[in-house]
């Protein structure tokens, strides 16, 4: 249990923003102790509230956990989001864009990486995140249309844009997960097996090899 000391007292917060803080209260506790640390008594000493006060905005533990599983999936979106919003680059500099972001992210956010997608949370996950939901699962939903895209430029093929993406997505997760979980060959030799891994993605993708490689050159 945390032992941190209060951080405002009770009366600090008005009503209307207490249901962020306890939000952001609960992620922070996620880096840096882990899902399974989140208690609502270490929340409201950590924060100098009181539970009834919690109770107000959530109707219990549970619903306060979809809450930050959905806080944490918009973070994610969040760090995605130059992919798609930086002006000049091409398709295939999107999704180098979007893939090394990726990374990034679990690199600096690992407990909350492993929240987000590990079993810990599923429950609190499966309840308010749908992965065919364009609301709810943005960062898919963004990698989705990147795919989508590049069929229309010719650059992979013209298959489920569904399916393309749930492969591109668990390759990634794949590595960034044995990025976090310490595995030493993974970080020595990070940067060169990222490149091979991408690369490797787009040609197995591509309607023709050469058209593929001939853009990759541009990176």
């Amino acid at each position: 249990m945390s032992n941190a000391q209060p951080r405002k007292k009770p009366d600090t917060y008005h009503h209307g923003d207490l249901k962020n803080a306890l939000i952001e209260e609960a992620l922070r506790m996620v880096e840096e102790e882990g899902f399974e640390s989140i208690s609502l008594r270490d929340i409201t000493q950590r924060l100098g509230t009181s539970r009834s006060a919690i109770y107000r905005h959530f109707a219990s533990k549970e619903a306060l956990m979809q809450a930050v599983v959905m806080a944490g999936f918009a973070k994610l979106a969040r760090h995605l989001e130059p992919a798609l919003t930086l002006d000049g680059l091409s398709t295939v500099e999107r999704f180098h864009t979007m893939a090394t972001r990726y990374m990034e992210f679990a690199r600096s956010y690992p407990a909350l990486y492993r929240m987000i997608f590990g079993d810990r949370a599923m429950q609190a996950r499966e309840s308010v995140h749908d992965i065919n939901n364009p609301m709810q699962e943005t960062g898919f939903h963004a990698l989705k249309s990147l795919v989508e895209r590049a069929q229309r430029e010719g650059l992979i093929k013209k298959e489920d844009p569904m399916i393309i993406s749930t492969v591109i997505w668990a390759t990634m997760h794949g590595q960034a997960t044995l990025l976090i979980d310490g595995h030493l060959h993974m970080r020595e030799h990070f940067d060169a097996i990222f490149e091979m891994t991408f690369n490797t993605l787009l040609e197995g993708l591509s309607t023709t090899s050469a058209k593929v490689q001939k853009v990759l050159g541009i990176l």
